[in-house]
């Protein structure tokens, strides 16, 4: 299985991103002390939204109807926690095509 680096900053971002075949767009924003994933198509339509950015399962399991695949995250802090500035250092998002 291969994963790929999904590149990110530490700041809320929107951007464009390949998964495979398609174009979607993300949306990461921290609120309350975590960061959160949006998923849009490239015409702005919402289609996953609200997704907790934390590490464990397949961020997508849930959503397999919409987007194959798997988002996966790695966060290098010993308690899991979340920082503003911890996106793209100690919290990476990855995504595999399987």
């Amino acid at each position: 299985m291969s994963y790929f680096n999904i590149p990110l900053m530490a700041t809320n971002q929107r951007f464009n991103v390949s998964l495979g075949t398609t174009t979607y767009k993300l949306q990461l924003i921290y609120r309350v002390n975590k960061w959160f994933l949006d998923i849009f198509d490239t015409q702005n339509t919402p289609l996953i939204c609200g997704l907790p950015v934390v590490m464990g399962d397949n961020l997508l399991i849930q959503h397999q109807h919409i987007i194959s695949g798997s988002l996966l995250v790695m966060n290098t802090n010993e308690n899991e926690q979340q920082n503003f500035t911890d996106l793209g250092t100690t919290i990476t998002l990855y995504w595999s095509p399987s």
